[in-house]
């Protein structure tokens, strides 16, 4: 593999971090801990049990933090936890951080951490997997493997002083399941709306009735009419794909994402108005829209939007899983959403989003 892991440690919380197309590569690698004015250098399996030989897309994510994530948080954020390993490691300013036996890597891959405190330190290594919501339940044979390509393993490395090391964290859980969605969604890309005060407002403007409602977005008016009265938000022609939608629960949690660790701005911004009585939007396929209002009845997921502010920002980040063993570079796509005081000035939506080139 001759081209450089696309890594950042300058980014603002120090989040390191880069992707691949197949975690079997990273099955056997080492994390070694170093110090310059000690040749010792300690070896540290990130995956004792082997489970990332099972292959999947997986992105690799290593924070410095002053206490350890609540593993209820990390399951929301990352996915169910698979296991975890846990290092007691000495630090010192000088000390070294890297990967290394990636397969199919010839060099070893720092970290970028430095100016340690001295003292005792945990290293924990937990490993996630999500699943698209669609997929969760039972499957048929045929389905196993497409859901095996959408399934997406997070190798998280988190260091933290000893002190803070006890893995049932006083703190509570803060992260829902309505602060992170992973689904598949198909070429329309999706809305988000509060359904019930939609439905009475489509009502009003066009009249109750089986409505195609991609048919009447397209002629403007109707949704311009919406967006303008802060009753939707919309990702319009998007690339068939799945991806995760979050909305952190505060500012400070917002920080745990590391979405942004690669240092690049979002691939894409939209700006919305939102009413500033919703709390929750469901998240609605846009072809379902094609089947107004029968689509209204449908147990959609939900993402909370909680605060005051009238501006609702949804972020796109498009991190690349580099190619590996032959397989091709795949993209991890996250749209952010933020909510913000006052009213946007411009409604800027989110359309014809290219998440990856089709042939």
């Amino acid at each position: 593999m001759n081209t450089p892991l696309h890594t950042n440690s300058d980014h603002q919380n120090a989040a390191f971090g880069f992707a691949l197309a197949d975690s079997a590569v990273l099955a056997d690698a080492q994390l070694l801990v170093s110090h310059l004015e000690d040749s010792q250098t300690f070896q540290l399996d990130i995956d004792p049990q082997r489970l990332l030989k099972d292959g999947r897309k997986v992105s690799v994510i290593a924070q410095p933090l002053d206490s350890p994530v609540h593993r209820q948080d990390a399951n929301i954020i990352y996915g169910q936890e698979l296991t975890y390993v846990q290092y007691a490691v000495t630090l010192k300013p000088d000390s070294m951080i890297s990967i290394a036996s990636i397969e199919g890597v010839e060099h070893s891959v720092d970290f970028g951490w430095s100016a340690f405190a001295e003292g005792e330190y945990e290293l924990r290594i937990s490993l996630h997997m999500k699943t698209p919501r669609i997929a969760e339940g039972a499957l048929e044979p045929e389905q196993i493997a497409m859901v095996k390509y959408a399934q997406v393993i997070t190798v998280f490395i988190s260091l933290f002083p000893a002190e803070a090391a006890s893995l049932n964290s006083p703190s509570q859980a803060v992260w829902s399941r309505n602060h992170h969605v992973f689904d598949s969604y198909g070429r329309g890309g999706f809305i988000l709306a509060d359904l019930p005060r939609l439905a009475e407002r489509v009502d009003e403007l066009i009249g109750p009735g089986n409505h195609n409602l991609i048919e009447q977005f397209a002629e403007g008016e109707l949704s311009d009419t919406l967006l303008e009265e802060g009753l939707i938000a919309m990702a319009w022609g998007v690339t068939p794909w799945c991806y995760s939608l979050y909305s952190a629960p505060d500012k400070t949690s917002a920080r745990m994402l590391a979405v942004d660790k690669l240092g690049d701005e979002p691939e894409r911004q939209g700006f919305y108005r939102i009413d500033p009585s919703i709390q929750q939007l469901s998240i609605v396929p846009a072809n379902e829209l094609a089947y107004w209002p029968a689509c209204v009845q449908n147990d959609w997921p939900v993402i909370d939007v909680a605060g005051e502010g009238e501006t609702l920002q949804m972020d796109l980040y498009i991190q690349i899983c580099e190619s590996v063993k032959g397989l091709h570079e795949n993209p991890l796509p996250s749209f952010v959403l933020t909510r913000s005081q006052g009213k946007p000035e411009a409604i800027i939506p989110l359309i014809d989003v290219v998440i990856v080139e089709e042939e």
